[in-house]
């Protein structure tokens, strides 16, 4: 490993100031030894609500920042612009919302060398209210795997990745995905079917509240059906044509087979219940999408438009 290593912290934000400046700070107390950090941060609101937080913060911390807008509001589209800035051999994503721990950087970067590994992931651990309920506490746990496990793809919450991984990839984020989210999963999907490695650092975490708008039933459904289009978008349609109806049938038949035990597990268990919904949300918003191919745009906000 050289003496130092320059990576790149790419941030795309978008109306959430206050959530940007807890990251930030988190970032401000990375434990930079043999580390040599840039930030990236590139504002998705045409109103740059993003701008006084950052350079406040870059007058006060010293760490180089670069700031940049991005016009149309779309994921993809901010994210790009953000690899459009990259100039170091590593670069990590990072979430606004979120904040890392001390030794974050150093972890990964350990991961990528220990796995030889193209990219890295690590943990968001969503932080819940104290009273949150236990549907709640069920619903909201993400996937963790031990140190080293090999994935296929991933998030770009809290991600590093080599610079070479990004020759020959065009678009690198997808823009159709710029307004339902999933741009991530395709993105890091198609490297691995590039031939990439993807490994997972399990100790490398952030977290991210969950924020409170988001704490109901109806969200987490909604949520489950928008990632079963994608689902369907970035795998279902890889799927070789004698493969699509078996999916088709098996699909089908996991909805009903739900639908009837429904009502036994919302009399036994109310948290499994949501989760069960949950899967019939999701598996109804692949079959959706393979029907009408229109998209549940989470992410669409009228107001800047």
């Amino acid at each position: 490993m050289p003496e130092t290593i320059a990576i790149d912290v790419c941030i795309a934000t978008f109306k959430r100031p206050f959530a940007l400046r807890e990251l930030l700070e988190s970032l401000r107390n990375q434990d930079l030894t043999g580390i040599s950090m840039r930030l990236i941060v590139v504002d998705n609101d045409r109103q740059q609500s993003a701008r006084a937080i950052v350079d406040d913060f870059r007058t006060g911390s010293g760490l180089q920042v670069v700031y940049d807008v991005e016009q149309q509001q779309n994921i993809s589209l901010a994210r790009n612009r953000a690899l459009r800035h990259v100039q170091a051999d590593h670069f990590a994503f990072v979430d606004d919302d979120e904040t890392v721990c001390d030794a974050w950087l150093h972890r990964l970067v350990d991961g990528l060398h220990r796995y030889q590994a193209d990219i890295v992931f690590g943990p968001v651990i969503s932080i819940l209210p104290a009273d949150a309920p236990a549907w709640v506490q069920l619903n909201f746990k993400r996937a963790r795997h031990d140190s080293g496990a090999k994935l296929q793809t991933g998030g770009a919450g809290n991600v590093l990745l080599k610079r070479t991984v990004l020759a020959g990839t065009q678009p690198y984020f997808n823009p159709s995905f710029g307004l339902t989210g999933g741009e991530d999963t395709d993105f890091f999907y198609r490297m691995y079917l590039a031939g990439r490695r993807l490994i997972w650092c399990d100790d490398a975490w952030a977290t991210e509240p969950v924020a409170p708008e988001r704490l109901t039933v109806a969200w987490l459904r909604r949520r489950a059906f928008r990632s079963g289009q994608n689902f369907m978008k970035i795998f279902v349609r890889r799927f070789p044509f004698y493969k699509k109806p078996i999916w088709f049938a098996l699909k089908s038949a996991q909805i009903t087979g739900a639908l009837l035990v429904l009502p036994l597990v919302r009399l036994t268990s109310y948290p499994r219940y949501v989760a069960l919904t949950a899967r019939l949300a999701a598996a109804s918003g692949q079959l959706s999408y393979c029907f009408f191919g229109k998209d549940c745009e989470e992410y669409r906000t009228h107001s800047i438009h």
